[in-house]
């Protein structure tokens, strides 16, 4: 074996420790994922959030837009821009904004938690009970475990999906 042959097996060997570090370090991530079901109950929530952030955006939208119609036609008086309302709606319509990312953040968060979850069993049980039907109300876990034609109770299968969300059976 030449010289030039030994440093590329070094080098060969220092990319493949390399990606062995990464692919633990994900998997140690994975193992790592402990969600709540209180957490996992908050996304119908963060979706009813989300819907009446966006309607507030909508009608203050117009309003604004509507009080800028009028300033440029000259109805509205010019004291009526400087006054304290106007300033204060533009800062309100930024806060909704903020608000509906933080909401979107959130939400956005748990839909990637509930992605990573590698019991396929789990993942089928949570997102059948907490993100399909978000305009319902959610459902108990008998009767998730009755629309789903599982051979259990609802408190086994509350136990269990339970016990594997906190780290225990991955």
């Amino acid at each position: 074996m030449g010289a030039k042959e030994f440093f590329t097996a070094i080098d060969m060997l220092d990319v493949y420790n390399t990606i062995m570090k990464q692919t633990q370090q994900e998997e140690n991530s994975c193992c790592e994922l402990k969600i709540a079901t209180k957490e996992l109950g908050k996304y119908r929530s963060y979706v009813y959030r989300e819907k009446m952030l966006k309607k507030q955006i909508l009608e203050a939208a117009a309003k604004r837009a509507q009080a800028e119609k009028l300033i440029k036609e000259n109805r509205l008086q010019a004291e009526f821009t400087n006054s304290a309302y106007y300033k204060r709606s533009a800062s309100e319509f930024i806060d909704l904004w903020l608000r509906l990312s933080q909401v979107l953040a959130k939400k956005r968060s748990l839909e990637r938690k509930v992605s990573l979850i590698p019991d396929r069993f789990v993942k089928k049980v949570v997102l059948h009970r907490y993100f399909k039907g978000e305009n319902e109300r959610l459902h108990s876990w008998a009767q998730t475990a009755r629309e789903l034609e599982l051979p259990m109770t609802g408190s086994q299968l509350r136990t269990t999906v339970t016990k594997c969300l906190q780290g225990s059976c991955f």
